[in-house]
């Protein structure tokens, strides 16, 4: 069993994903602010990262290297998800140290995917 740290604005989107985590036997973390997220995640120190791109107090990029900086999250895998994604942003978070990026809204197969690519999880 994986712990998923989910952090996205849109409460209905982070329920969905967590739901789905825990169908897949998984453990989610449901975060909606990215700025105390980054504490959450020193403090959890989850298996995966998946949030959002675009948050009012904070963007994915942001929140990414501050998860660098940090000694327990430096090694944390992270999927950035968007509603919007562009050839930019792509770019932009790989360049930051994300592991992946996905469109919105992820599938279970492609949940699964993630989870078991970056966790070795089933």
């Amino acid at each position: 069993m994986a712990r998923i740290l989910f952090i996205d604005d849109d409460t209905v989107t982070l329920q969905i994903l967590g739901k789905a985590a825990q169908v897949l036997g998984h453990q989610p973390i449901l975060i909606n602010e990215a700025r105390p997220a980054i504490g959450i995640a020193a403090q959890e120190i989850p298996d995966l990262i998946m949030m959002d791109m675009m948050m009012p107090d904070m963007d994915g990029i942001n929140v990414l290297t501050e998860l660098r900086k940090q000694p327990e999250t430096t090694s944390i895998p992270v999927v950035i998800l968007s509603a919007g994604a562009g050839w930019d942003d792509l770019e932009r978070v790989k360049e930051a140290g994300a592991q992946d990026y996905l469109n919105k809204p992820v599938s279970l197969a492609t949940l699964l995917e993630i989870i078991k690519k970056y966790t070795n999880q089933r």
